[in-house]
């Protein structure tokens, strides 16, 4: 898809300081969906630590009463800056199993595992799906598209090698589909008397997430192509980007969740680059603080939106409470904040 720009018909993210611009005030998602089941687990239940709060929801969803999770990094936690703790070790070492995204996501985990000392099977659960590449050569908005000083700052992946991929594979829910798969395998080897249960809870939830990747395509449908540009530093929506038809220009420089908070001069130069184009609100992600963003619609005169929900589910009760809940909040919102109802 040709990218195109319009003044009021972009969206603008700043993962390190949590945000998203759009023109027009996003309307808050929808309600959540039910959260795994909370059935007692069984007595030889599969014991599973899971790297982050998205992922550990697919895993409750399809191991049911057959798996009890740990989760390393919780709701609205930020995986960029997580740090291992002794007890994270502990939970590895007396884990039956250990499930991660790949594709990069868990820079950390390597180490951790090593230290451990755990016996653990390891489990990747975006093994299966085709990586879409990331994006690490920004420009800054408002400053003319001079390139960034970042010499060959890539980030590594969890084999160590240099990060070229978007590990964020779970924002197209076809990705997940395969996720679902891998996870549901590796759980019918670990725990072999809950196989039927097991491949019952995915097949049921796989129809779900069929459901949701129409439901979506749907609802985004009606956004002409002008209306489709989203503007962010940090490809966190790439695979929903290119799912869905939108197109993702990077061009905000180095203001990630791993980097210090943006220079007043920068917060000045998005600011009037934001009145230039007739943004009305910000939208907060949810593993983001909120002062930078503060200091920015203070600066622009626009609205602080309900949050997208990237990288971690959100709190309890939230509309990002579970995987469902979160990708049709984002569609919400995304639908909302670019058509500018």
């Amino acid at each position: 898809m040709t990218t195109r720009r319009s003044p009021k018909g972009w969206m603008l993210a700043i993962a390190g300081a949590g945000l998203v611009a759009a023109t027009g005030l996003a309307a808050a998602g929808c309600g959540s969906d039910s959260a795994a089941s909370t059935t007692a687990p069984a007595p030889d239940a599969t014991r599973a630590v899971v790297t982050f709060s998205i992922l550990d929801d697919v895993v409750r969803s399809v191991g049911g009463r057959c798996v009890t999770t740990t989760t390393l990094v919780g709701r609205d936690g930020d995986a960029h800056v997580f740090e291992p703790t002794p007890k994270d070790a502990t939970a590895l070492e007396g884990a039956d199993v250990v499930i991660s995204n790949g594709l990069g996501f868990e820079p950390w985990l390597a180490d951790l595992y090593a230290s451990s000392g755990s016996k653990a099977t390891t489990v990747v659960a975006m093994a299966g799906v085709s990586p879409i590449k990331g994006d690490h050569d920004h420009g800054h908005v408002g400053e003319d598209d001079h390139g960034d000083d970042h010499g060959d700052d890539k980030q590594t992946s969890d084999a160590g090698e240099a990060h070229e991929v978007d590990p964020h594979a779970w924002q197209d829910p076809r990705n997940m589909r395969t996720a679902v798969a891998t996870v549901r395998d590796a759980l019918v080897k670990a725990s072999p008397e809950c196989a039927a249960e097991i491949r019952a809870n995915a097949k049921r939830y796989d129809a779900e997430l069929a459901a949701l990747d129409t439901e979506i395509a749907e609802s985004v449908s009606s956004l002409p192509g002008d209306r489709r540009i989203i503007i962010t530093n940090h490809d966190s929506l790439g695979y929903f980007a290119k799912r869905y038809g939108f197109d993702v220009e990077t061009a905000l420089g180095s203001l990630t969740t791993e980097s210090a908070d943006p220079s007043a001069q920068q917060i000045a130069n998005l600011a009037a680059d934001m009145r230039k184009d007739g943004v009305k609100a910000i939208f907060v992600e949810n593993i983001g603080g909120t002062n930078v963003i503060d200091r920015l619609a203070r600066e622009a005169g626009v609205q602080v939106a309900p949050p997208l929900y990237t990288d971690a589910l959100g709190a309890e009760g939230s509309d990002g409470a579970t995987y469902l809940g979160m990708m049709r909040s984002n569609a919400k919102s995304i639908t909302s904040g670019l058509s500018g109802s």
